[in-house]
């Protein structure tokens, strides 16, 4: 518990922080590249994780791969317009929900 004029002590090892969060990324996208998979979900979790972790460029380019993978992911399409957003690119956001919503099958909508 946090008191005021205390230093706050470090986490024991192990513990969720930044760094351990992207080492377990890393390694599940390291496993899945060995494993030659294609799974958009897979890299929209990890383009999830590294946005979160504020690595955009990073994050970035796995919400592509996954928007590639499958052309109507929305989440992907999603996730990298969010990613555009939070690097100040507002238009292109909304630039990239637009296309997206024009090209994504309308039976993609069912599940969100």
């Amino acid at each position: 518990m946090f008191v005021v004029g205390q230093k706050r002590k470090a986490p024991p090892p192990g513990a969720r922080t930044a760094p351990s969060a992207r080492a377990r990324t890393n390694t599940a996208i390291a496993l899945a590249l060995n494993e030659n998979v294609r799974n958009a979900r897979l890299y929209e979790a990890c383009a999830h994780a590294l946005h979160k972790l504020g690595e955009y460029k990073r994050a970035m380019d796995d919400a592509k791969k996954a928007a590639i993978i499958d052309g109507n992911s929305m989440a992907g399409i999603m996730r990298i317009a969010s990613i555009l957003a939070a690097t100040g690119k507002p238009k292109d956001a909304l630039d990239v929900i637009t296309k997206g919503l024009n090209t994504v099958n309308k039976q993609a909508f069912r599940y969100m």
